[in-house]
């Protein structure tokens, strides 16, 4: 009775975290418009700077693609961690549910 009560409170905590992070990995690809918005208005800057002959244009507009660049490689990594926790936890539910399950 013991074991079977300490799995069924593993259980549940396994499929709370499992939840969390479907809906961290939802609300993580959901913001994806704010980076593509926020790189839309760099390379607005960036053609700004080049019609009103800036002195310096090239340079802000490398600067402004590098961290355009950057934020994108952040939000992809981030999105990968969040992905690689969520199949790690369903990973773990499988082999509980193998655990019980074997004699």
């Amino acid at each position: 009775m013991n074991s079977t009560y300490h799995h069924l409170k593993d259980t549940k905590k396994e499929e709370g975290q499992k939840e969390l992070l479907e809906r961290n990995l939802e609300t993580h690809r959901s913001r994806k418009w704010i980076i593509n918005f926020i790189c839309a208005i760099f390379l607005l800057v960036a053609i700004l700077c080049f019609c009103f002959h800036v002195p310096g244009s090239v340079i802000i507009t490398v600067i402004l693609l590098f961290i355009c660049i950057i934020i994108k490689i952040v939000h992809k990594t981030l999105d990968e961690k969040i992905e690689l926790g969520l199949k790690r936890v369903k990973q773990e539910q499988r082999k509980s549910i193998f655990k019980v399950n074997k004699p």
